[in-house]
């Protein structure tokens, strides 16, 4: 295929305009700024990466696909997804399906890797370190010539945070100029997820320049690759920005009498957080305090008292902004011993993060206590009692709370929560552990809004969604749109597009079987407090 006819899709993980607006009018960030069109670009509900990136790649609403957080369930039970939990075809499958190559580099739950006839995938997000890469072989080969492949930066790290996130960075445009140099491509498709972590994990605004720039580097890297009438689509997933507080939904629930609780094991994953890279902690040593902290919460847990109650003992003495600062999930629920009640319960937040709200109805799930007659009486309560819900300083929680069918649409659509919930201003985490019912906690999480440039002129005059990527990468590339996409070709074209059923279309790529160690990866998950 000719250079003219060359695509480049280019992830970058939480970037929206909120956070990096001063510094691309600064001009710091050259080969962004160097495309025409900018625009915002609207994420899925929940704004989560594992349900934003294959809308993305797939162009289909999660009622569609059928992940709503980073977890899928089995009844009451729930385990990390993975691609084979993505019901719908992605981009580079059906542009392979066409005999068009594709190198897909990084973009999260792409493992087990899809086998690609003509192409390559190497995974990223969600994938154990040492996950295989498409076809066999190639990890090896690339770790000959450039290194160790790296798909985790090491949270939290106590040297030099930037080199560690631009080294993870680097990987991506290595591994974007490796595959460049054995494959004739039509579609390079590259993903930082660095550009997430930064904001969850460092708090100096420079250091997070200092990675945004190297990583604007590496994507003018990329961007050289194809040649200069290659179309380039850059898009996040979502937008980052500042949050005031954790709501403990299932606390709330319980309070209200929607949920019970009984004893269960700690709910915490920190404790193996090197794991995913085959390292041991057995010479880590906590401090002094640290140590403190947790003999006394389990001490007092012992003799009965709620972590609640410990929390805001701990608050009490001073040392809850440490445990916060510190140890934001380990410490804070170190002492957790009361987990849901699932089978006693009228409604749950199942995962952790999902923003939605689980009813047990009879005949439905395994151990139901609502019966079917009365499960839209019961949400429709609970919708009017969450809508009016408020935080210690009298602000309203949630902007919306909506039954799921006003949200979702598709065959999935009976997967998802029963209910929806929308934070306000998204300035409020909405966690499922058992807690104080609200924690005050000034930290950076997702937004909605992310962005969308390109080198093409786009129609983004009525806004830009997620969905639009895939059918405007599919038009790019010259292959027919997926009939089932929710999203349209932003693409100022005159052509009528041909249209086809991806589904039909990319049968037989999606690998089959876990490669993901699901304990490690929680771990990884707990480092950026999306496990607490």
């Amino acid at each position: 295929m000719s250079d003219l006819n060359k695509v480049i899709l280019i992830g970058l993980d939480g970037v929206g305009q909120e956070e990096v607006s001063k510094i691309l009018r600064s001009g710091s960030l050259e080969n962004l700024n160097s495309l025409d069109e900018m625009c915002g670009l609207l994420s899925t509900q929940p704004p989560w990466t594992p349900c934003a990136w294959p809308s993305l790649l797939s162009g289909r609403n999660p009622g569609k696909h059928g992940v709503f957080d980073f977890f899928t369930r089995d009844g009451y039970n729930k385990r990390l997804i993975e691609r084979s939990d993505v019901d719908s075809p992605y981009l580079f499958e059906a542009a392979d399906a066409h005999g068009l190559t594709s190198l897909a580099v990084n973009y999260p739950v792409t493992h087990p890797v899809s086998e690609l006839e003509h192409g390559a995938v190497v995974p990223g997000y969600l994938a154990q370190e040492d996950t295989e890469f498409h076809p066999k072989g190639l990890r090896e080969e690339y770790e000959a010539e450039y290194g160790d492949y790296v798909i985790y930066p090491e949270y939290g790290t106590d040297d030099d945070a930037v080199r560690e996130y631009v080294d993870v960075a680097r990987c991506r445009r290595d591994m974007a100029e490796f595959l460049d140099s054995k494959y004739d491509w039509d579609l390079m498709a590259v993903q930082f997820q660095v550009t997430d972590s930064i904001f969850h994990d460092l708090d100096d605004r420079d250091e997070i320049r200092q990675v945004l720039e190297k990583v604007d580097e590496f994507v003018g890297d990329i961007i050289d690759l194809g040649g200069e009438d290659s179309t380039v689509i850059i898009a996040s997933d979502h937008g980052m920005g500042d949050y005031d507080w954790t709501f403990y939904i299932n606390s709330w629930l319980a309070k209200h009498g929607y949920c019970e609780v009984t004893e269960g094991e700690s709910q915490y994953f920190r404790q193996q957080k090197d794991e995913l890279k085959g390292k041991s902690d057995e010479k880590d040593e906590a401090s002094p305090l640290a140590t403190t902290v947790k003999t006394m919460a389990s001490s007092l847990s012992k003799v009965g008292l709620s972590p609640q109650r410990i929390h805001s003992g701990l608050s009490t003495i001073g040392a809850a902004g440490y445990v916060e600062r510190l140890l934001p999930t380990e410490a804070l629920v170190a002492a957790q011993n009361q987990v849901v009640d699932h089978e006693n319960s009228q409604a749950f937040q199942l995962y952790f993060n999902s923003l939605g709200v689980h009813l047990n109805v009879q005949g439905r799930d395994p151990s139901g206590v609502i019966p079917e007659q009365e499960y839209d009486a019961v949400r429709s309560e609970l919708i009017a009692e969450l809508k009016e819900v408020r935080d210690p300083d009298g602000e309203l929680v949630f902007d919306d709370v909506e039954p799921r069918e006003e949200v979702y649409e598709g065959q999935h659509l009976d997967d998802a929560p029963d209910i929806v919930l929308t934070p306000r201003d998204y300035r409020y985490d909405v966690s499922g552990s058992i807690l104080d019912t609200f924690r005050r906690y000034p930290h950076k999480n997702h937004k909605p809004e992310g962005i969308l440039l390109s080198n093409r002129s786009l129609n983004t005059d009525d806004g830009a969604k997620i969905y639009d990527i895939a059918p405007t990468v599919a038009a790019a590339l010259g292959i027919p749109i997926d009939s089932q996409t929710d999203g349209r070709n932003l693409l100022e074209t005159d052509d009528e597009l041909e249209r086809e059923d991806w589904d039909i279309l990319a049968d037989g790529y999606v690998g089959t079987g876990a490669d993901t160690d699901t304990q490690s990866v929680e771990d990884r998950l707990a480092d950026l407090g999306y496990m607490e």
